[in-house]
C-alpha cells in the first residue's frame, strides 16, 4: 500500500506541471477565400449578391466586402442580369426581378483582383415548385416555455415528390426568423403527398419582444421549397452555429459550398408561397 501512494506522488506533479505548459499554436492567415451568399426567389423584387473575404480566427471586425466585381446571373432559357453593386460589396437585380419555378439559373462572378489564385466564380442551381398555401392556425400553447408560445400551424396539400422546405415567419411585415439558427428547414419524409393538416411552421415565443402578439397583428407564413443541397447547407450551419455539448458533439467541420475555386458560401434559388391569418384573442 505505502508503495502505492508513493507512485501516486510522484505522479501527481507530472501531471500538474503538464496541465500549464505553454504551447504556441502558428496561425496560418494568409490564406483567404471568397465568401458568397446570393438568394434568388419566385417575389418580383429586388435580390442580393454579397461578396466579402474569409478573416483570421481573432479578427474582430465586419469581414471586409469585395468591390468591384462583375456578377451576371444566366438562366438555361438564354436570359441574363448584371447586377448592379449598390453598397461595398453588395449586388441588386433590377427590383422587376422574379426566379421561374423550373428554371436553372447560374451564378457567374469575376473579380477585379485574385483572391486566392481566382478571379472567375460560379455556381447553379434549380426552382423547385411549391402548391398554394391553403391556410394557416395560430395555437396557443400556454404551457410552453416562460410566457407561452403561439405556433403557427400549416394546411398544405404536399406533392409526392421528394422535397424540402425552409419556413419564415413575419409580424405586420416584419421577418421575425431573420436569422439563419431561427428558421425551420425540413424535408417531407413524414408527409410526402399528403395533406398537412395543421403541421407546426413556426412558433412565437410570448416572451419575445418582437414576438408578442397583439390583436389585429398580421401573421404571414412564408413556405420556400428549397433544394436538397441548399437544406443540407442550412442544416449543417445550423450545427455548427448552434449550441453544442462539447464532450458528445463532433469537431467543427468546414460547411459544404456550391460554389467553384474554393469560395464558401452559397448560391440558391427557389419558390415560396404565403398565407396570412389576423391575430385575435379568443
Amino acid at each position: 500500500m505505502m508503495k502505492r501512494i508513493h507512485i501516486l506522488y510522484l505522479l501527481i506533479p507530472v501531471i500538474l506541471s503538464s496541465c500549464t505548459e505553454r504551447i504556441d499554436i502558428d496561425l496560418d492567415e494568409t490564406y483567404t477565400r471568397l465568401v458568397v451568399y446570393g438568394v434568388l426567389t419566385t417575389d418580383t423584387t429586388t435580390h442580393y449578391v454579397t461578396l466579402s473575404k474569409t478573416t483570421s480566427y481573432f479578427y474582430n471586425e465586419l469581414p471586409p466586402p469585395v468591390s468591384g466585381a462583375e456578377i451576371i446571373i444566366s438562366d438555361d432559357q438564354g436570359n441574363e442580369f448584371t447586377l448592379q453593386e449598390t453598397e461595398p460589396g453588395k449586388y441588386a437585380t433590377s427590383p422587376l426581378f422574379a426566379a421561374v419555378q423550373g428554371r436553372t439559373y447560374t451564378l457567374n462572378i469575376s473579380l477585379e483582383e485574385e483572391i486566392n489564385n481566382f478571379r472567375n466564380y460560379t455556381a447553379s442551381t434549380k426552382v423547385t415548385s411549391i402548391n398554394p398555401i391553403d391556410s394557416i392556425g395560430l395555437v396557443h400553447q400556454p404551457l410552453w416555455g416562460e410566457k407561452g408560445f403561439y405556433e403557427v400551424t400549416c394546411y398544405y396539400q404536399e406533392p409526392p415528390t421528394r422535397d424540402f422546405y425552409m419556413f419564415n415567419i413575419l409580424i405586420n411585415g416584419k421577418l421575425v426568423t431573420d436569422t439563419i439558427n431561427s428558421r425551420i428547414v425540413i424535408n417531407d419524409d413524414f408527409f410526402n403527398g399528403n395533406y398537412t393538416n395543421g403541421i407546426g411552421v413556426g412558433y412565437l415565443d410570448q416572451s419575445k419582444t418582437d414576438e408578442i402578439l397583439r390583436p389585429g397583428d398580421e401573421v404571414t407564413f412564408q413556405g420556400c421549397n428549397i433544394t436538397e443541397e441548399f437544406y443540407d447547407f442550412v442544416m449543417t450551419l445550423q450545427s455548427e452555429t448552434g449550441f453544442q455539448t462539447p464532450l458528445f458533439s463532433g469537431p467543427p467541420a468546414n460547411i459544404k459550398s456550391n460554389l467553384s475555386n474554393g469560395a464558401v458560401g452559397f448560391f440558391t434559388a427557389y419558390s415560396v408561397a404565403y398565407s396570412s391569418k389576423v391575430f385575435q384573442l379568443q
